[in-house]
C-alpha cells in the first residue's frame, strides 16, 4: 500500500492497468463475450506492452508476474464491467476510444520511465514508451478479430512517441520527473484526442500513387 501512493511510477501503471482493462471488457462487450472473455481481453491492454517490453529489455521478472496485483485489478474490473457495461448501450465504443487514448497515454510515460532505468540510447526508451503503451491494445484488438489502433491509419502510435519524446525533452532542460511527467500524459493524450474528435490521420499508401 506504501509503494502504491508513493512511487509515482507504481501508481500510473496501476491506472494505466484500471484504464486499460476498461477498454479490454469495452472491447468484449461489443463481441458479447461471456465473463471469462471479458477477464482475458481486459488483460491484453493491461499487461501486453509491458510484457514485451520487459522480455525485449531482458528483465529479471515480467511486471505483472512478479506483483499480482495487476491481475487482481484485472479480474475486478473486468468483473465489474460484466454486470455494469449494460448500462453505457450505445456509448461502449466512444468510451472504448477515450479509455484507450488515456490508457495510452499513462502507459507511454511509465514505460519511458522504466525504460530509463536500463543502459539503453534515448531513441531506445521512446520506443520502449510506444511498446508499452501501444502493443497491449494490438493483442486486445487482434483477440476481438478487430483491426489494431497501430495498425490503422489513425494516428496512434505517433501520439505515444510524441509523448515519451516530450517527457526526455522536459528533463533534459531540467524540469522535474514530475511535471515532465505531467507534460508527457497530457501530450499523448492530447495528440491522441484531437485524432480521435477531428478524425486526424496519418497519409495511407495508394497503390498505382503517391500517398495522400
Amino acid at each position: 500500500m506504501y509503494e502504491f501512493f508513493h512511487d509515482p511510477i507504481y501508481f500510473l501503471t496501476m491506472m494505466g492497468t484500471v484504464v486499460f482493462a476498461l477498454s479490454g471488457a469495452m472491447a468484449a462487450a461489443r463481441k458479447e463475450l461471456d465473463i471469462f472473455g471479458f477477464i482475458i481481453v481486459g488483460l491484453a491492454p493491461a499487461v501486453g506492452g509491458g510484457t514485451v517490453r520487459d522480455l525485449l529489455l531482458n528483465a529479471e521478472k515480467v511486471f505483472w508476474i512478479e506483483d499480482l496485483n495487476f491481475l487482481y485489478v484485472v479480474i475486478v474490473v473486468a468483473v465489474i464491467a460484466f454486470f455494469q457495461v449494460h448500462r453505457l448501450e450505445g456509448k461502449r465504443y466512444t468510451l472504448l476510444m477515450w479509455a484507450d487514448a488515456f490508457g495510452l497515454a499513462l502507459f507511454t510515460i511509465m514505460g519511458t520511465q522504466i525504460a530509463m532505468t536500463y543502459d539503453i540510447h534515448p531513441v531506445m526508451v521512446v520506443v520502449m514508451g510506444m511498446i508499452t503503451g501501444t502493443f497491449g491494445g494490438m493483442v486486445r484488438d487482434i483477440i476481438c478479430n478487430e483491426v489494431p489502433f497501430l495498425l490503422q491509419k489513425e494516428i496512434y502510435a505517433l501520439a505515444a512517441i510524441v509523448g515519451s519524446c516530450a517527457y526526455l525533452f522536459f528533463l533534459h532542460l531540467g524540469l522535474d520527473e514530475q511535471g515532465a511527467m505531467v507534460i508527457s500524459v497530457a501530450a499523448t493524450f492530447i495528440v491522441r484526442g484531437l485524432a480521435i474528435v477531428f478524425g486526424w490521420s496519418l497519409p495511407p499508401y495508394k497503390a498505382g500513387g503517391s500517398p495522400t
